[in-house]
């Protein structure tokens, strides 16, 4: 465990883009439209295919994902989780809500990001569940649209410090907070 405390990285990128890289099969095409300056925040560990985050954010226990597990061994960038096996101490209190994404998107707007761009966010809906694709299948991946969406509308929308900075590259949660132009 590092010695990096979350209450001392508020606001540590004000007003500076950041992309949150979820593991959808969009991610690769959302992420050719970012802005170049881009802090780019990896949810899980799908982004690390594609690029070199800044940061990686997880709920997920790390054993329970042989590719999440290697993620965090290898340990390439900054990981931010609620697990022991994170860079970063929660000591303020975080919306990790139900997915990693939650947590990520929380943290881009705990560091004064502006906006806030959600990427590779399909929420699991299509023939393709992730990126890259993958042998790895949960039940969870069968689950409505509205299973992956609930947890931004009933709490997102309320535990988001500065939510309206939020923006969606593409998927289904453009229609929750609208898409960046």
């Amino acid at each position: 465990m590092s010695n990096l405390c979350l209450s001392d990285m508020k606001d540590l990128f004000r007003g500076v883009p950041a992309a949150v890289l979820g593991g959808g099969p969009s991610l690769p095409t959302d992420m050719q439209k970012l802005p170049k300056d881009c802090l780019m925040i990896a949810v899980n560990y799908h982004a690390l295919y594609y690029c070199k985050p800044d940061f990686m954010v997880y709920n997920d226990v790390p054993s329970t994902n042989p590719l999440m597990e290697k993620a965090v061994e290898e340990h390439k960038v900054t990981l931010v989780s609620p697990e022991p096996t994170s860079d970063v101490e929660f000591d303020v209190d975080v919306w990790t809500g139900f997915f990693s994404s939650n947590t990520a998107a929380w943290f881009a707007l705990w560091l004064g990001c502006d906006p806030v761009i959600l990427c590779g966010m399909d929420c699991y809906q299509g023939p393709v569940k992730h990126c890259p694709p993958s042998d790895y299948h949960s039940e969870m991946f069968d689950m409505p649209l509205d299973f992956y969406t609930r947890p931004w509308t009933e709490e997102g929308l309320h535990r988001l410090p500065g939510v309206e900075k939020v923006k969606v590259m593409s998927g289904p949660l453009m229609d929750v907070f609208g898409a960046f132009a």
